[in-house]
């Protein structure tokens, strides 16, 4: 495992100033909502908290796609990669709210609420501003017009993809016996392009990139990104909730189609079909049953299946760097990225 040191500083760095941007965003739309519907500001309030203390992986991404063809960063970047955290933040309420998920980061969902409909409905739409603002801020970044008009038209299409892939989550959870294939094609549509590709290309067209660089970045996004998916599907089940800071039944409860699964339908037996039949996809799961469904996975080979597979995109993904710099210090930061991403613990 390669030492990850070099990256961990960089995306430290980086999520910092992040993190000072995203301040100055949230102040003034708060005083905006504040002043123009106070009734509103304690909700307003409890999005732009959300905003702050993050990893900032996807705005980090956004500033390391620009420093790829640029010598040195800028502070203009740093709008567009805020954009992206704003963005993050939006989609995973809705995530939360389609997944049931009765936490976040280790806090209460944002839909969470004594009265379940308010929570839900403020909620959705909390989430539906986030992507607005986020589209707004980027628009507002200090770039020439021709790159910054393809970098929103590109930022549009990821929230599409992103949310394409969702709808096909939805519908996979609502079918029998999902194939792999859909499940590579959901990892690909829902994660890695709104991951790693999405934030690296907005960063890369804002430098003034070509097309070579970015083909080359999709490529490497693509694999990486289903791999990054693979192992947050493993750690969904497998993880410990004190440290990811989300349940590990969730996945469970609302039947999640993963490789996991897909790998026990097409190879397991008739008994271990026929529990995850009882179990899997249940509401309110015991700690026995979630036991039993961890223990099929590892017997059966589900478990060592996908990281087998993980671990083929990640040498696919790091095959490909080389093309995107032939910077040595920027090569070894996209190696640690690889590996922070796929041997993390939350």
């Amino acid at each position: 495992m390669a030492d990850q040191t070099n990256f961990q500083n960089y995306m430290q760095a980086s999520a910092q100033a992040i993190e000072k941007e995203l301040q100055v965003f949230s102040r003034s739309w708060n005083k905006q909502t504040a002043d123009a519907f106070p009734e509103l500001q304690t909700d307003n309030q409890r999005f732009t908290d959300r905003l702050l203390g993050g990893k900032m992986l996807r705005g980090t991404l956004v500033q390391f796609g620009y420093e790829l063809v640029k010598t040195k960063s800028s502070k203009a970047i740093l709008k567009p990669a805020a954009a992206f955290e704003i963005l993050h933040t939006a989609l995973i309420i809705h995530d939360d709210i389609i997944d049931q998920s009765p936490t976040r980061r280790g806090q209460p969902a944002m839909h969470l609420h004594k009265n379940a409909h308010y929570g839900v409905s403020q909620a959705i739409c909390l989430g539906d501003l986030g992507i607005s603002q986020a589209v707004k801020l980027l628009s507002e970044s200090d770039f020439q017009t021709d790159k910054k008009i393809r970098a929103l038209t590109y930022f549009s299409q990821i929230i599409s993809d992103t949310i394409l892939g969702e709808m096909l989550d939805i519908r996979s959870s609502h079918t029998e016996k999902p194939k792999e294939e859909q499940i590579l094609t959901i990892h690909k549509m829902k994660t890695a392009r709104y991951t790693i590709v999405g934030p690296m290309t907005v960063g890369a067209i804002l430098g003034g990139a070509d097309e070579t660089l970015l083909k080359s970045i999709k490529l490497f996004g693509e694999h990486l990104g289903i791999a990054f998916q693979i192992q947050d599907d493993i750690l969904g089940i497998f993880g410990d909730e004190n440290t990811t800071g989300k349940s590990t039944t969730s996945d469970i409860e609302e039947n999640k189609s993963t490789l996991l699964l897909t790998y026990i339908q097409q190879q397991g037996t008739n008994k271990q079909k026929e529990l995850f039949k009882k179990y899997y996809g249940k509401k309110g799961i015991t700690k026995e049953q979630h036991e039993i469904i961890k223990k099929i996975f590892i017997e059966n080979g589900a478990l060592a299946y996908s990281q087998k597979y993980m671990n083929k995109l990640v040498s696919k993904a790091k095959a490909v760097i080389p093309q995107i710099t032939k910077n040595i210090s920027k090569q070894e930061l996209l190696h640690q990225l690889t590996e922070a991403l796929v041997n993390r613990i939350n």
